[in-house]
């Protein structure tokens, strides 16, 4: 899975035991980022509808990494995960190698029987198929595709603002000597793929076998690839190749490559999807016939390399993938930095300075500082040096209003405008705003260990048809996506900047390979009740409710707002209306709701289309703590405002007025003498 740095979006839900539980019986520790909250409130509330009690937690998305991929069968209060929500952006390609995927067959047999046919044929059909038992059957719960959103300098040229929401390619642009490339969110404690790092400055550092373009993928370390059987492939190697440390990369530095990411004291979040490709024991031969293997002597795949610029590769089963998928994964780092791992350590300093962060890419590290990486145009790079010649790459936890200002607006920029805090645009910057195609997925994903949402084993209706376990597992996931209103997910943060989900694919790669996408679930919190209640749960109290009523008066060109918001039937005060309006949306006023959390306020904005935004801050009610809640978008409310509509009239008709009233006592003034 390749996720993107500062767009990284987690939502766990961890089943707790069933003292204090609510009506459903089941209660959910949902864990995401500070910067993600808005959104994971939204989800929250939503699924709260169903009367699941959601509690929000805090959880770092390193904690949550190592959960979700490493504690499959464990739940949330295990040290593992219930379910997690993920924003990653996709690669032109479906990656059938997911590592929850291995837990699949065992709960949704027809999934996993048709992605193991699609990744062994590459046939679309097996793919569509897999596909169909998406919303329903499936361990993922797709939400939403968002397009990335840019801020660019005017005189920055070769900029593709879909490919650099996963793959950023400096080396393509031109226009200045100095870029400050700025990405929303805390720096990556570490900048090699080999520990899932993406983006920049990874992506510039680095580069794989094959590279992800916009058009599918490219040779890149490799300049061929063939393959003798469904088993054997052999991959020839683009000679002069330099590392930054001035080193010729050969082959002996791809079979230690490898070896380092199945190392399990390495630690690689590669491991598994090499594992999975070559076996869980793999022997791997050097150029001058050391061998090594990573389990014993005995072994399923091998890696061996034949010369300098050829690479042998025996799988243990076909895999009609192996160039997009696996390749594209191949990150080449020189023998002598990768073993001094053990001793150092990977996430030392030295592997995030320009001492030991060594590749082949376009720039080399100079400099690295606090959430801040320079990079330098590497003279020696074997697809021509750069145009720009440095690149500083800067994290911001501020906000790039903020960094600007450090910065103070001098030199050429590129903003990563992550999705979520939306109040970011519209800035008065000068720049050029790019947006990309709709290629960042968000998506719920389930542990199909749960005994709720997996196995079903625990479900009330369980107990009564063990038989149906898997069954009633699926209408409760079911009822977790009806719950949620995908068209306001997409108002809300991405107003003109996203759509539905229908499955954790690029759009136009489905249609290139000719199939059918299911359509998404219509938000149906009558079914979603429904389904909860035929797996045993009793649904039918509202933990929590809300409503707002916007009607826009033309007489005058007024906005009334009015309704109220209560949980367990207990008025919330200090909700607040958001009044949004532009494009994109921006807030032009915001009023804040009585003790008896009801809004009855008119107000008179110029005419123009605006929406409403209805939040809380939280706060403690008789019927306990209240989490902070963020509504979706509602609208649009069209105003038109009177006086502005009929203003030529009101004058024309005081001018006819005027006219009559001098006619009049003109003839009145004629006619009295």
């Amino acid at each position: 899975m390749r996720a993107v740095e500062g767009m990284l979006l987690i939502f766990m839900m961890a089943m707790l035991p069933a003292s204090g539980q609510s009506a459903s019986g089941i209660t959910m520790n949902m864990a995401f980022t500070p910067q993600e909250a808005g959104l994971g409130y939204m989800v929250s509330a939503s699924i709260a509808s169903t009367g699941v009690n959601v509690i929000p937690q805090n959880v770092s998305w390193i904690s949550a990494y190592s959960r979700v991929f490493t504690q499959f069968n464990l739940n949330y209060s295990q040290g593992g995960y219930d379910a997690f929500l993920i924003s990653e952006a996709l690669p032109p390609s479906v990656n059938p190698l997911n590592p929850v995927y291995s837990l699949i067959s065992a709960y949704v047999p027809s999934f996993a029987k048709n992605m193991s046919e699609y990744e062994q044929t590459g046939t679309a059909s097996y793919l569509e198929a897999a596909l169909n038992t998406v919303y329903e059957e499936s361990y993922e719960l797709p939400l939403f595709y968002a397009r990335p959103l840019w801020a660019i300098s005017p005189q920055i040229s070769g900029f593709n603002p879909t490919l650099s929401a996963y793959y950023p390619q400096p080396w393509q642009w031109s226009g200045a000597q100095n870029i400050t490339f700025i990405q929303y969110g805390p720096a990556p404690s570490t900048i090699l793929p080999l520990f899932g790092a993406s983006g920049l400055p990874a992506y510039a550092v680095f580069q794989p076998l094959v590279m992800p373009t916009s058009s599918g993928y490219v040779p890149c370390l490799a300049t061929n690839w063939t393959n003798e059987n469904s088993t054997t492939w052999y991959v020839y190697l683009r000679s002069g190749v330099r590392f930054q440390n001035g080193e010729l990369m050969t082959a002996d530095d791809v079979v230690w490559s490898i070896k380092a990411a199945l190392d399990p004291l390495t630690g690689s979040t590669l491991r598994q999807l090499y594992a999975d490709v070559l076996g869980s024991s793999v022997k791997l031969v050097l150029s001058n016939g050391t061998v090594y293997y990573t389990n014993g002597t005995s072994y399923e795949g091998q890696v061996i390399a034949l010369n300098d610029h050829e690479v042998e590769f025996e799988l243990p089963k076909p895999f009609a993938l192996f160039y997009p998928i696996f390749m594209s994964n191949v990150f080449v780092y020189p023998m002598g930095v990768l073993a001094r791992i053990g001793d150092e350590g990977i996430l030392g300093s030295k592997f995030s300075s320009g001492a030991a962060a060594v590749g082949t890419g376009p720039y080399e590290i100079v400099g690295v500082s606090r959430g801040k990486y320079v990079l330098r145009a590497f003279p020696q790079y074997w697809n021509g040096t750069p145009r720009v010649e440095y690149l500083d790459v800067l994290y911001s936890t501020q906000g790039v209003q903020a960094e600007l200002k450090l910065m103070g607006h001098k030199g050429a920029y590129v903003l990563s405008y992550d999705f979520w805090p939306y109040s970011y645009y519209g800035s008065n910057l000068s720049v050029s705003w790019a947006i990309g195609k709709p290629i960042i997925y968000v998506g719920i994903m389930l542990n199909l260990e749960s005994p709720i949402w997996g196995t079903g084993a625990s479900l009330p209706s369980s107990s009564v048809n063990p038989t149906a376990s898997a069954s009633y597992a699926a209408q409760f996931r079911k009822a977790l996506s009806l719950s949620i209103p995908r068209s306001y997910l997409c108002e809300a943060f991405f107003k003109g900047l996203a759509e539905p989900a229908s499955l954790p694919l690029v759009p136009d790669q489905a249609q290139a390979l000719g199939i059918s996408l299911p359509q998404p679930l219509a938000y149906n919190e009558t079914e979603a009740h429904s389904l909860m209640e035929s797996v045993g749960y009793n649904s039918t109290i509202s933990s929590l409710a809300f409503t707002v009523t916007p009607r826009s008066i033309n007489e005058g060109g007024a906005i009334r707002l009015y309704g109220y918001v209560l949980y367990n039937g207990t008025p919330i005060r200090a909700a607040q209306i958001a009044v949004m309006a532009g494009n994109p949306l921006k807030e032009v006023q915001k009023i804040e709701s009585n003790a008896y959390g009801t809004f009855n306020v008119t107000m008179y904005p110029p005419s123009g289309t605006y929406y409403l935004q209805l939040s809380y801050p939280g706060n403690v009610t008789s019927s306990g703590v209240v989490p902070p809640l963020l509504s979706a978008v509602q609208g649009p409310v069209k105003v038109v405002n009177w006086w502005e509509q009929n203003a030529i009239y009101v004058v024309v008709l005081v001018l006819l007025v005027v006219l009559m009233v001098f006619l009049v006592l003109h003839f009145v003034s004629r006619h009295r003498y």
